[in-house]
């Protein structure tokens, strides 16, 4: 894979930053030529126009404290104020992506409630789902094993166990 610059449109080929005109241009010249060894620059070519095709232009203004671009400076480096955003939003993309891929944070089913209950023996609070009623649990205090008594009442959960 070549070293492609999006922001320019152009595609580092041998040393040299070529955009999409220029490489057809090189290569037109070969064929004009007769020399038919093109296939590095249509290959470069079919990179740069993969690599734009598969990219997105965002526009924005971001006004930070000094501190705050220091930070920024920090993880994008030492070049360019344009320079240093694009890459540290791709250090940022690519930190993100390792910790928890967006389709799987979307798919992710919501945290259910949870209830506090005592346990009968030391009366420690024990943390439980709501609505998983009766349940076998233990405390992790004291370690007495009981089941949940289940409540008629919807109002009011039961607050200890049997044990």
């Amino acid at each position: 894979m070549s070293d492609i610059d999006l922001q320019a449109g152009k595609i580092n080929h041998e040393g040299e930053w070529l955009a999409v005109e220029d490489l057809k241009s090189k290569i037109q010249a070969k064929m004009d030529a007769g020399d038919m060894k093109f296939s590095d620059l249509a290959t470069a070519l079919e990179e740069l126009n993969a690599a734009m095709e598969n990219s997105h232009t965002i526009e924005t203004k971001i006004v930070i404290p000094k501190a705050d671009y220091e930070k920024l400076k920090e993880l994008g480096g030492e070049d360019d104020d344009l320079g240093c955003v694009r890459k540290a939003v791709m250090a940022f993309l690519k930190s993100d992506d390792q910790e928890t891929p967006a389709s799987e944070q979307a798919a992710a089913p919501e945290e259910k409630k949870k209830q506090a209950i005592r346990c009968a023996k030391c009366k420690a609070m024990i943390e439980i789902l709501a609505g998983e009623v009766p349940t076998e649990i233990k405390c992790p205090e004291c370690g007495t094993t009981g089941r949940i008594k289940a409540q008629k009442s919807e109002t009011r959960h039961q607050d200890h166990f049997l044990g």
